[in-house]
Order: C-alpha cells, then sequence, then structure tokens
C-alpha cells in the first residue's frame, strides 16, 4: 500500500470573465487538494493506494469520503474530524494558468495529530507536499512520519508550494530541508523553485539535494518540458504538443507518474536506484510527461488511467 499525505478539500472555480464589478459571480465546486489528486491518480493506475489527512464530518467531508471510495482509494488512514473543510478558490487567466486563494485555519486537514497516524502499518512509500508540509500540526505529524519510515519505503515529495496559506518562505526551505534527507524522489517546478532559491542555479541546487541520498530529482517547466537528475545521469523531455484546457493538476499529474514508475523498479529490484540510467530517466520522463499533457487538455485535475498515457505515447489519442 502507497500512503499519500496531505490537504484534501474543495476547489472552488471562480468565473473571471464576469466583470469585478458584478455582484453575481458563478462557482463551480470540484473535490481536490494536491495530495487528494496524487492519491486518485495513482489509483488509477492500479497502485494500492491510501490517503492520510483529516476530513471533516460536515457534508463537503462526506462528498470527499464518497469521491476517495469511488476511486478506490483506501480511506483507513483518514481522521475525522469535526471541523471545517478547507475551500481553495481558483481563477485561471486566459492561459488557463490557475490563481489560487484559500480558506481553511483550523480546518480538518491541517489538524492531523501524531494519534491520528498508523502506528504499525508498512507502507510501499509515502508521499507528502504541498500546504501540509508547512502548517502544523500537520506539519509535524507528517514530518514524525516521514523519519519514522525513512529507508524502509519509497519517500516522495513536491513541495507545491502554496504561498497564500504560508507566506513565509523560510518556513517552507526549512520543511523540504528537514524532509528531502530522507526522500527518494523530490520533484519541484520551476515556479516553485523560483520562489523558494531565487538566488540559486537549479543546477546545485540538485546536485546539494542528490548529495543527501536522493535517487531522483526533478525541475519540471511547463511547457518547456522537465529536467530529470539521478546518482549517476541526467536527462530532459519535451512537453507533448496539445491543446490546454487548463494545467490544474497537472503537476499532481507528473508526480503521481513518477511515483508510478519508480514503484514498478523498487518492485522488481532492490537495486532500482542504481538503474536510473539516462535512457531510464528518458522513459520516466516522457510516462509523466505524457500523462500530464492529457491532464491538461482536460478541464480540471481529472487524471489519466494507465491505458490513457500509454496510447497517448503511441500517437493513438
Amino acid at each position: 500500500m502507497f500512503l499519500v499525505c496531505g490537504e484534501a478539500l474543495f476547489d472552488i472555480f471562480v468565473d473571471g470573465s464576469v466583470e469585478a464589478s458584478s455582484t453575481e459571480l458563478p462557482l463551480d465546486a470540484v473535490a481536490g487538494g494536491s495530495p487528494f489528486n496524487v492519491a486518485i491518480g495513482l489509483a488509477r493506475l492500479a497502485q494500492p493506494t491510501a490517503l492520510l489527512t483529516g476530513v471533516s464530518q460536515d457534508f463537503l467531508g462526506q462528498r470527499l469520503m464518497a469521491v476517495l471510495k469511488s476511486e478506490g482509494v483506501n480511506t483507513d488512514y483518514i481522521a475525522s474530524k469535526n471541523l471545517p473543510t478547507t475551500l481553495g478558490f481558483i481563477q485561471k487567466d486566459e492561459h488557463g494558468v490557475p490563481d489560487y486563494a484559500f480558506y481553511g485555519n483550523g480546518a480538518a486537514d491541517r489538524s492531523v495529530s501524531l494519534e491520528d497516524l498508523p502506528q504499525s502499518a508498512e507502507f510501499s512509500g509515502i508521499h507528502v507536499g504541498s500546504y501540509s508540509i508547512a502548517t502544523p500540526p500537520t506539519s509535524d505529524s507528517l514530518l514524525s512520519l516521514i523519519e519514522k519510515h525513512s529507508g524502509k519505503c519509497l519517500i516522495s515529495l513536491d513541495p507545491n508550494v502554496r504561498l497564500g496559506v504560508e507566506p513565509n518562505k523560510d518556513i517552507w526551505r526549512e520543511r523540504v530541508a528537514l524532509i528531502a534527507k530522507h526522500a527518494d524522489l523530490l520533484k519541484i517546478s520551476d515556479e516553485d523553485f523560483e520562489h523558494l532559491y531565487p538566488e540559486v542555479s537549479f543546477e546545485d541546487k540538485a546536485k546539494e539535494w542528490l548529495a543527501l541520498g536522493i535517487s531522483l530529482v526533478v525541475l519540471t517547466k511547463g511547457g518547456d518540458g522537465a529536467q530529470l537528475w539521478s546518482q549517476s545521469s541526467t536527462a530532459s523531455v519535451e512537453t507533448p504538443k496539445i491543446t490546454v484546457a487548463d494545467t490544474v493538476g497537472a503537476g499532481d499529474t507528473f508526480q503521481t507518474a513518477l511515483i508510478d514508475q519508480l514503484l514498478t523498479m523498487r518492485e522488481a529490484s532492490t537495486e532500482w536506484s542504481s538503474k536510473l540510467s539516462e535512457e531510464k530517466l528518458k522513459s520516466i520522463g516522457e510516462f509523466a510527461a505524457a500523462a500530464a499533457a492529457i491532464t491538461c487538455s482536460r478541464q480540471g485535475a481529472d487524471l489519466p488511467n494507465r491505458d490513457e498515457i500509454l496510447a497517448s505515447m503511441k500517437g493513438e489519442a
């Protein structure tokens, strides 16, 4: 079982074409949150997956639970909370790039305690990311979980920085540094990297992260593709040419595909990290880029299944 940890919320899409002076603003609510999306994406790739988060007992929380169960995500590690559900408002620009505003102080997903953590379970891997790594008590609980399972399973990190939730960049840098010491996979977007490390080249930071023992470091660059580094090799991949509906969930999809590929390698060999050659990095990157492109071709964070990804890579979709 792979354990994804972090927020589950409702994304509220705002119609940005409506005049700002209008007294009416149409809204469209969709279940989401970066870790929520990753958990569903892995389940769609037929990876046994569970989500660890706090979910409200309110009617929105009940809907989140229903979505997870319908997608085949294990909910045994979800903590039921008598607290509200986080709402993330999203307005997209003319290129489909989202701008976020979060309302969730004291919400269920930010209230995961040490008592909510699994005590004796074993996992094939653990993924953490987004504002759950920067908002206590959830952030402290997840760090404790990572430390406990470090070296025993695949540890994945995507900072997925949300400065609207935690504006202090020092907190983000501190948390990334603490988790990176235990990570096997670290993926970060060029936008997030610029937020956190504006005076550092990515090549230098990648070397620093690799020196910690991370097996795979990935920089995603939107329409400009992605760069992948292993302990021995590096490779770059291009972004497939598509008609973009929006970019919501693109990073989550890329992360999901990376996790899937590494889990497959890990199941085949205990020496999986030494097999990340340039050729293998390119294969992994192309799979992840194809997956993300499919999500970008559809409205919202609608992550693809394996058949869709493979068909796309063959030019059948």
